[in-house]
């Protein structure tokens, strides 16, 4: 079925022989690590599988389709994740996380620490701090961390040590380096947290790069994709986006600056392998 979690289209892309994307989620015989970007429809989930078999899951979908990531890891043979990283906790992002802490085994959690009123105006927020960061094995990230596996690093550029009102701005920005390939996931961050990233002069060259929120069109501006370069831009959206996400403005930009795109919802699950 197009766009299920056990979609075996295969998509061919002219990229460089360093870099492999895929819809073919099987792992036999995979160059590591192994990105996955998964189709969870309104949200984003992202997996990482290292070449000594850990397994590393960035945002776990909405609280409806965090069940195809359970269903992924389950036909994956996955029992384990070595840390599940939750860029920020929009429902959008991190609502399958009820059903993976009761499923799975999760050696580590990360998220940015948004703050989190006592009495939040939804209440599954209030049960996100009751369920994840009452954890002993919760950590925040901030800009400077690492974390690392063999033949791999993750690192947290954004956010900083002072959050902002905005919640997307806070997310958590990622690159994953692994040799000399870099992928750049963008999470929900914006335009001010691009420019903040360009103004510091951070080198944010990156082979893929995960558009940022989505892409709305309140990211990914042509001086920011310019520094990035990158050859692929993936963009985690459901079909008939009720925000109308991505903005046409960001498709015709990367199309302008030669950026190959895929969609998630039309382009179905796909793996990037080193």
């Amino acid at each position: 079925m197009k766009n299920s979690c056990f979609a075996v289209i295969i998509l061919l892309i002219v990229l460089p022989a360093s870099m492999v994307i895929s819809g073919d989620v099987s792992f036999a015989g995979a160059h590591y690590p192994r990105v996955h970007f998964l189709d969870v429809g309104e949200g984003s989930a992202t997996l990482i599988v290292t070449e000594d078999n850990q397994h590393i899951l960035i945002d776990c979908g909405n609280v409806i389709t965090g069940a195809l990531v359970l269903d992924f890891c389950r036909w994956a043979g996955i029992k384990e994740l070595d840390a599940l990283i939750i860029t920020h906790p929009h429902a959008d992002h991190m609502g399958g996380v009820f059903q993976l802490l009761s499923e799975l085994n999760i050696k580590r959690v990360y998220d940015n620490g948004q703050p989190i009123p006592a009495v939040p105006r939804c209440d599954i927020y209030r049960w996100y701090v009751e369920a994840v960061r009452n954890l002993k094995n919760h950590k925040i990230l901030r800009q400077g961390d690492q974390l690392t596996w063999p033949g791999m690093v993750i690192e947290v550029l954004w956010p900083t040590q002072a959050l902002g009102k905005n919640w997307n701005d806070n997310a958590l920005v990622l690159r994953v380096k692994a040799g000399s390939s870099r992928l750049l996931l963008m999470s929900d961050a914006g335009r001010r947290v691009e420019d903040a990233l360009l103004a510091d002069g951070v080198d944010l060259r990156a082979e893929v790069l995960q558009v940022g929120h989505h892409g709305a069109a309140d990211a990914s501006s042509p001086a920011f994709l310019r520094a990035v370069s990158p050859r692929l831009a993936v963009i985690s959206v459901n079909k008939d986006n009720i925000r109308g996400y991505p903005a046409q403005k960001t498709i015709d930009l990367l199309r302008r600056l030669g950026i190959k795109t895929i969609l998630t919802y039309r382009d179905g699950d796909f793996v990037w392998r080193k």
